[in-house]
């Protein structure tokens, strides 16, 4: 019995420096696990940002590469239309009647109706064309996002 009488022998404590170091180590460790969520977070913010910017610079190429084909369609329907009225003022200038005038005149017209529907056309189904394919990029990228989200259960 101990000097008091009323208790048995008391177990030895544990060394003093060996409690702080575990408080310590668990400190570290519960501090830890935030900043690795933290880190998985921003790692995953990192990767989206990254699949963004290529989805958007794939769009641009084909943006580009669109402007330059309706460039390129533009120029060559004024080519034409230039070379139609260049036709056109040949024939006025061989016309020797008023019906020949006429004729020559309704012609032209036709043909650059003709002509304006056609590029018109063309023109339009050249812009959809780009337009699917640039905003292609961008709905794979939401695809893969949502497809990431319902796999993590959000």
């Amino acid at each position: 019995m101990d000097s008091k009488g009323k208790r048995g022998p008391r177990p030895p404590s544990p060394p003093a420096a060996a409690a702080p170091a575990l408080a310590s180590e668990e400190k570290l460790a519960v501090a830890a696990a935030p900043a690795t969520a933290a880190k998985a977070r921003e790692d995953e913010a990192a990767d989206f940002a990254r699949e963004v910017y290529e989805a958007f610079a794939q769009s641009q190429e084909v943006l580009t590469r669109g402007f330059e084909a309706l460039g390129l369609e533009i120029v060559g329907l004024a080519r034409s239309g230039i070379d139609r009225a260049a036709r056109t003022a040949s024939e006025v200038l061989a016309v020797k009647t008023l019906s020949d005038a006429i004729e020559v005149n309704a012609g032209f017209a036709r043909d650059s109706f003709d002509t304006l529907l056609e590029g018109s056309t063309r023109l339009s189904e050249l812009g959809i064309k780009f337009a699917r394919e640039a905003t292609q990029p961008f709905f794979a990228q939401w695809q893969r996002d949502w497809a990431k989200a319902f796999a993590a259960g959000f």
